[in-house]
This record gives C-alpha cells, structure tokens and sequence, in this order.
C-alpha cells in the first residue's frame, strides 16, 4: 500500500465531438438565450438555463462513468464536487462566449461545410453507439445541439491559433525561459523507506475512530524507537502494515515528485539523506519516513522545448482570456444552475 497517486484515466464515455473543451454554441441571442432562465450573460448575450443544463449532462456522463454517482458528494475545499463542476461549467460557457464575441467582432467565420462535414463523422460515430444516442435522446442534444458546439470548438481552435501566432515561441524565446528556470527543469528523485500504520481497512474504507486512536499510539512510540536509534529497516519488518515494502525493511525505492500522495511527497522531498521525519498523516494512515538517498539529472533543453512551449502557450492563452474578460460586463445568476 504504497502512498501513491491514483492512476484512473477519465475515460471519455459521450463521443461528442469537443473533449476537454466542452464548448458553448453560438446563436444570434447568445448561447441558449431562450433556454429557461438565463445562468450569466456577457455584455447582454445571455447563456441559457436548458443548454447550460446540457453541457452539465456532458460532463457529469463523463465522471459518473469513471468514478460512480458517489463522486458528487466528495468535499472540495468546502464544497460538494458537484457543486465546484457546475460552476466550472458555467465559467467555461462564459469563455467560451468571449471567444466568440471577440472572433466575431475580428470578422472571423466559419466554414460550413466544416462544420457538416464535423457532424457528419460524429454521427456515423453514434450510430455505432447505442448507449451514446440513448443518453443525447435523454437529455435533449439534438443535430443543431451538436452543430452549434463543433461551430464553437472551430472557434475556439481559430482563437488559440492566433494567439500562438501573436506568441512568437521561437527557439530562442524557449531557450531563454529554460535558462532562467533551469531549476524547474531538474529531475530530482528520492530513495525513501517507511513504516505505515494503517488507518484504513482492506475495503478502503477508514477504521473506526478507536482503532485510528490506537494506530496514532503506536506510531508515535515507534517514532520513538527509530529516534532513539533502533534500526529503521528492522522495525519497519516487524510492524509496518504496507505489504508492499515492509518485506524489504520499508523501502520504497527511488521516485520522483508527482508520484505520492501529497502529505507524503512534501515531507521526503523536504528530509536530507539520513534524514527521520516526524508522524505524517495521509489518507492511508501514519508514516515514519526517512530518506536514504536524492539523486538528480538537469534535462537537456531540446528534450523539454515542447513542454516549454505548451506552457507558455497556455499561459499566453490565458493573458489574452483575461484581458477580454476584463473589457466584458459579465453576470452570473449561480442560483438558477442549481
């Protein structure tokens, strides 16, 4: 039971043509400016209830089918998950309508016959897809639906490739940024052992309160032990409840940032060779973690220049979002996407 990240994949169940920009449609009134009440407007063009309602359907086919209908629930920073997606897909509408707003105002059109064309290999898709047409037929997304979104994916990409253009990332620019964040660029692993108790029980499930207390007891007087200098790896044999790394004294190999839990990562990546944490509580119960080794490797330039790239594309793309935003009056009615 190694303090690892979750590897799930979101796997995307509607074949809808857009993915991670499940986007807005554009009509003469705003994007569903007749659908029910209106969720937000920006400078007057209003985002209706019914299409907003459809975007929502999208997205939570798309988690329900990787996580169950449990995942709603989940807190997040003093919110339900459900509660934090239906804002994220309202903000999204908005920016998806200042785009348009603003490719517009630039003459900028859009093909048609792209947009058929887009329609057409999706639809030849669904057909092949039973389940995919059954959830469209259950919530109301109909052909002019699915157009109006491909119209507005085809903006968006136009948006993002005149800003790449005003950009300019040539080499030389790339190679500027990774000489001053060469740090960031510096593939640093750690070779740690632990000992864990567990404050979970086989099911995943947390233990009664009574047994946390009892495992909390336990690790701190082991804490003890190792503090006092017994040896870290014996203990780690004879009481940690991790089966994957207790046999080999508690190691856990090399890894680097990205892979652990977070509770876990910050304290191994902040310890010294030799180094003994204090408790470290995680949701898989109390560590003891010491470090026995860091290595590092800087990565070569040309090996990151694409990675470089995209971040300050994607940043730059957000700059230019912003600033639009910023020239828009825009309303949000949070009580009516409830």
């Amino acid at each position: 039971m190694k303090p690892m990240k979750s590897n799930a994949r979101v796997v995307i169940l509607v074949l809808l043509v857009v993915t991670a920009l499940i986007v807005a449609g554009c009509q003469s009134g705003g994007i569903g400016g007749k659908d029910g009440k209106p969720v937000a407007k920006v400078d007057g063009k209003v985002i209706g209830q019914d299409f907003y309602y459809k975007n929502l359907a999208i997205f939570k086919k798309n988690y329900e089918g990787v996580y169950g209908t449990e995942i709603w629930s989940v807190d997040v920073g003093g919110k339900t998950f459900l509660q934090a997606v239906q804002e994220n897909v309202l903000d999204k509408l908005i920016t998806d309508e200042v785009i348009i707003q603003y490719m517009q105002k630039n003459k900028v059109e859009i093909d048609a016959a792209e947009v058929e064309k887009q329609y057409k290999n999706y639809k030849e898709k669904m057909e092949k897809q039973p389940e995919v047409k059954k959830f469209l037929d259950e919530n109301k997304i109909d052909e002019n639906f699915i157009k109006e979104q491909i119209k507005t994916e085809l903006y968006v990409k136009k948006f993002r490739e005149e800003v790449e253009k005003e950009l300019d990332l040539n080499d030389k620019k790339l190679q500027d940024y990774y000489d001053n964040h060469i740090e960031e660029y510096r593939d640093v692993q750690v070779r740690a052992s632990h000992i864990l108790l567990k404050t979970i029980g086989d099911d995943g499930k947390p233990m009664p309160e009574d047994q946390v207390k009892k495992a909390e007891e336990q690790a701190k007087e082991l804490l003890k032990r190792v503090k006092n200098g017994e040896d870290f790896a014996k203990l780690a044999i004879e009481f940690s409840q991790d089966p994957g790394s207790a046999k080999q004294g508690g190691d856990l190999g090399y890894f680097p940032k990205g892979m652990m839990v977070q509770e876990f990562e910050k304290v191994a990546f902040e310890l010294q060779p030799g180094e003994i944490s204090d408790l470290v509580k995680t949701d898989y119960g109390y560590h003891i973690i010491k470090v026995v080794d860091k290595k590092s490797e800087l990565k070569p330039f040309d090996s990151v220049k694409e990675e470089i790239k995209g971040k300050l594309t994607e940043e730059g793309i957000s700059e230019k979002i912003n600033a639009l935003k910023a020239e828009k009056k825009i309303e949000k009615n949070l009580e009516n996407i409830k």
